[in-house]
Parts: structure tokens; sequence; C-alpha cells
């Protein structure tokens, strides 16, 4: 067989992607929850964690369907009251019917150099998606009458993280990272009608969120065995948001926990050609209320479980995830399924 180390494998062909955020995100106003910009359902298990030092490009590519729209009890709702100003509030529709794609070039440097004994890293992440599922809910809920075109691909906000640290031990890794969203998507708002009441909404064309959020993650994974060939990993995202351009209203805080259990397989004697295995899950909450005249009282929160499988060719440092995800548990916000792709290959 070629003589490859086991960790190195791991580390630089199964973890070459990052802890990610992406345009396809959950969030709305007017009584509705929100979902922030991250979206836990796209990274892989250990995606989180550092590859080896060098250069490396990751091609995502999320795809979320949705039928189901929940209100803050649960249940699924076809229509919510909302207050745009003073009186008993105005029913309004929610048509939950969605399907939205985005494509998520991610350029990643490993440095070969060290702090505090972690090793250096940083990204960025630029987005392109169809629709913007804050948009279609806003949209619904304020009456927008603009039409939808969920075939009208335009850019998204953009991650940044140029903080990315990331302590190798035997048995384990812990990771840091600090970024921030950029809101230089598409965006603009409208003035609607909502019973007599006049109210500024983002536009249902919209793929940005307006917004800047800042991004905080630590994570950490445990082998048990030396070959690192089973991992158990979680990482815990807090975001916290800036506010809406036009629009009286910060979203609330964020906390995320992305959860799994991975096994790596050898196809091949030599080991150079392998799969992988696993089952993963998230937990997306809002922790503190909305603020703003636009806010909500409603704290989203979102639950899903799901699997992933993996193929990875050694020798051509090149490696292909796909997932899916299942949300069975919301309230105040969407409940649907997830399907990423991607693949990842190191440059240099």
């Amino acid at each position: 067989m070629t003589r490859h180390d086991p960790n190195r494998i791991m580390r630089m062909l199964i973890r070459t992607a990052i802890s990610l955020a992406v345009v396809l995100s959950l969030c709305s106003v007017a009584q509705a929850g929100g979902i922030g910009h991250y979206a836990p359902a796209v990274p892989n298990i250990l995606d989180f964690f550092q590859p080896e030092s060098g250069l490396y490009y990751v091609q995502y590519s999320p795809y979320y369907n949705t039928d189901s729209f929940k209100g803050a009890g649960g249940s699924s709702v076809s229509s919510i009251t909302i207050h745009p100003g003073p009186g008993p509030g105005v029913p309004v529709a929610i048509d939950a019917n969605l399907h939205a794609i985005s494509l998520i070039p991610t350029f990643i440097w490993v440095t070969p150099w060290k702090i505090l004994g972690a090793q250096i890293g940083a990204f960025m992440m630029p987005t392109v998606s169809n629709i913007n599922i804050s948009a279609a809910l806003s949209g619904e809920i304020l009456g927008n009458q603009a039409s939808l075109d969920q075939a009208n691909y335009a850019w998204g906000d953009m991650y940044f993280q140029p903080i990315w640290l990331d302590w190798a031990f035997k048995h384990f890794d812990v990771e840091f990272g600090e970024g921030f969203w950029a809101p230089v998507g598409k965006y603009s708002t409208n003035q609607v009608n909502v019973g007599p009441f006049t109210v500024t909404a983002p536009s249902a064309s919209n793929v940005g969120l307006g917004y800047w959020t800042n991004q905080m993650q630590v994570g950490t994974a445990w082998y048990p065995f030396d070959n690192k060939g089973t991992a158990a990993a979680a990482a815990l995202t807090w975001e916290i948001n800036s506010k809406m351009q036009n629009i009286d209203l910060v979203q609330g805080q964020r906390l995320v926990l992305n959860w799994g259990v991975n096994q790596f397989l050898p196809v091949t004697k030599d080991e150079s050609r392998l799969i992988s295995v696993g089952v993963t899950g998230y937990d997306n909450l809002q922790v503190t209320g909305d603020s703003g005249s636009a806010g909500s009282d409603s704290r989203s929160q979102v639950h899903a479980v799901g699997g992933q499988a993996g193929f990875a060719i050694v020798p051509s440092n090149f490696a292909f995830n796909v997932r899916y995800l299942h949300e069975y548990a919301a309230r105040s916000t969407f409940m649907g399924d997830w399907v990423s792709l991607s693949f990842a290959i190191k440059a240099f």
C-alpha cells in the first residue's frame, strides 16, 4: 500500500471545510421568528476543524424545501396575527411552499504558523442564492404583493472569518473562530399596506438580509482510537446581529448547537479510497428577544436530525460529501428538509 499516515489522511481530506454559515438563512420581521445568518444544516460533521496547512477550495450546494410554517406553540399554521400599529392586530395568510438553492464557493487558507499552540487559519465565503427565505416570509406577513421568482439567482451576503484557531491533540481537536457577515447581497425595502397601516418591508426579491452579524464559534472533536477513524464532534455558534437597513429591527441573539458522530472506512487495501458515514443534527435557538418597533415577542427555534456520507480519493486530495437533515420541531418559523452536496480539494 502507499504509506499514508491515517491522521494526515483524516485531517487533509475529510476535514477540508470550515465552520460554515450561508445565505440560506431564515429570518423575518413583524411577529415572526428568525433563524439568523448561520445555517447549521450545511457543514459536514468534522468541517469545524482545520486540515493541514495549505490553500483549499470547497464548494457547497445546499437545497432547502418547506411547505410548513410553525406558530409560537409549535403547530402548523396557515395564518398569523401581526401588530403593525395599535389595536387588536391584523390576520394575514402564510404560504410556506418554498424551494431554496444556494451556491457557496469557499476559499480557505490554513497557515504554517501557530499561536499559543494553535494552528492559524482564515477563510472567506461569497454566496449566491435563488431566494432569501426571509424575504419570502416577510412578503407573506406584510402583504407584499411582489412576485417571488424562485429561479432568479443573485449575490447574497458574504462571510469572512479572519480568526480561526485549531488545537490538535492525539485524541481531541479544539477550535475557536471569530468572523462576521457583511450585508453585501441584493437588498431593498418597500412601503406596503397592512390593513389600515403602511409599513416598511424587505423586498420579495431580496437575497441579502440587510444587516451585519458577528459570529463566534467554539468546537471540539473526540477520537477514541489512535487512527481517528471514529469521531464524535460538537460545535456551538453564537450570533449577534446589527439593525436591519431601513427597518427598526434588531434580530435577537442566537445559539446553535451542531453535533454528530462519524466513522471512516477504507474501500481499498492501500487506504487510497475512503468512505465515511455518520449521524448528525442541530438545535437552533433564539436566546434573546428582538428589539425595535418591528421586532417580535416570539423566540424562534428549530431542531433537526439526519445523516451524512462521503467519499475521498487520497492521492488526488479530493473529497465529496452528501448530507440530509429533517427538521422535526420548530416554533415561529419554517420547518422543512435540507439536502447539501459538497466537494473539497487542496489547491496548494
